[in-house]
């Protein structure tokens, strides 16, 4: 098979426009089938940055159209990135529990790639987003969690410099490692006793079950299969469901970033951890491992969606990581008298008058702090 980088055909490429033919990986394998709809600027120049390509044969017999029809935008593309982000749980719902579903790798590789364009806009507001979610819908935990995990790797894949290839490859790993339990995890979260006999089989099972339901739908990408399968194994043992000393480096990121996201995330028997607690956690849990002080690293000693006192007296919300992890910029909830504000005032914590004091535990009722408050420039329509 004789491919052609999709770049040498940009200019029979617009957004709003379907793909006049199927988009393959270098080794031929499909990607996006003909007539997919290209919706945005965005997700074009993310296919050209990822390198993909067209068999010859079919890009010479599509001819140019001479006048082709706009279509309608994704609804996922459009509007503010926190209606982005709400569109694609939402969708994420639909898609991953029909595994079965004739398109189901299509449009998990869609979402792979709203993914990738959520977190070019904003790194900051997507930890917002994950540290404070809407803890009491344990009904969603599963979609929630896997988009969580797929953002957090897409994030530290580009910190460790992995091609487009493997950051889109990591993000589908993520989107489908629970593939098997998305509804227990929902179950689990909401029970008030522990797993039962049952559901620990379906929890042990799940890393294999997922791999199944993955090849079934056609999935034919190793190490995707293979960061799934692995996704609770542990170097050096212990981990599950086949006790693997060595797996591979991709199943180890989705481990631990699985972990990390899930211990600021509630559950029916605990409130979420506060960050600082979470990341001695992971520490502890993982001593030593480069891939877990990367995680800790990318989200601060204060990350995005921590309540912190300040030396002025002031009680704030991080929004945004500074120069160094312990001097993030901080946006005011209330006045040093305690009184709340009308509109938040952004403090920059390196400058002495400004400086945390300490994290402050969240209250027994977690407030719903409205994210466009404290990112104003991201509230209006991309």
């Amino acid at each position: 098979m004789k491919l052609l980088p999709l770049a040498e055909l940009r200019a029979r490429l617009a957004p709003g426009r379907p793909l006049p033919w199927g988009v393959r990986d270098e080794r031929g394998h499909l990607l996006l089938g003909k007539g997919h709809l290209v919706d945005s600027e965005a997700m074009l120049e993310a296919l050209l940055a990822r390198g993909v390509f067209v068999e010859a044969g079919e890009a010479a017999a599509a001819q140019p159209d001479a006048a082709p029809a706009a279509a309608a935008p994704s609804d996922i593309a459009t509007g503010t990135p926190f209606e982005r982000w709400d569109k694609l749980c939402s969708n994420l719902a639909t898609v991953l529990a029909n595994p079965l579903e004739k398109l189901f790798l299509q449009r998990v590789r869609e979402a792979a790639l709203h993914v990738h364009a959520l977190s070019e806009i904003n790194t900051d507001l997507l930890l917002y987003l994950i540290l404070r979610q809407d803890h009491g819908r344990f009904e969603t935990y599963g979609i929630t969690h896997a988009l969580h995990v797929a953002c957090v790797c897409n994030l530290l894949a580009q910190r460790l410099g992995w091609d487009r290839n493997d950051q889109q490859r990591v993000i589908g790993a993520a989107l489908t490692m629970n593939l098997a339990m998305i509804d227990l995890q929902g179950v689990l979260a909401r029970q008030p006793s522990p797993p039962t006999k049952r559901q620990r089989e379906l929890i042990h099972e799940h890393p294999t079950q997922a791999v199944r339901l993955l090849r079934a739908a056609g999935l034919d990408d190793e190490p995707w299969l293979a960061a799934v399968e692995d996704h609770h194994e542990r170097r050096g043992g212990g981990g599950y469901p086949r006790n693997r000393a060595e797996p591979g480096t991709m199943a180890q990121l989705l481990r631990l970033t699985d972990q990390f996201t899930a211990k600021h995330s509630a559950r029916a028997t605990r409130s979420a951890l506060p960050a600082q607690l979470a990341a001695r956690q992971l520490f502890i849990e993982n001593p030593g491992d480069p891939l877990a002080a990367l995680l800790i690293k990318e989200f601060g000693i204060y990350p995005p969606g921590c309540l912190v006192r300040l030396t002025s007296g002031e009680l704030g919300i991080v929004v945004r990581r500074g120069r160094s992890a312990n001097a993030p910029w901080v946006a005011t909830l209330t006045t040093s008298q305690g009184r709340a504000v009308a509109a938040p005032a952004l403090r920059d914590t390196a400058r002495s008058e400004y400086a945390i004091t300490s994290s402050v535990p969240e209250p027994a009722s977690r407030p719903r702090l409205a994210p466009q408050a404290f990112y104003p420039e991201a509230a209006v329509a991309a």
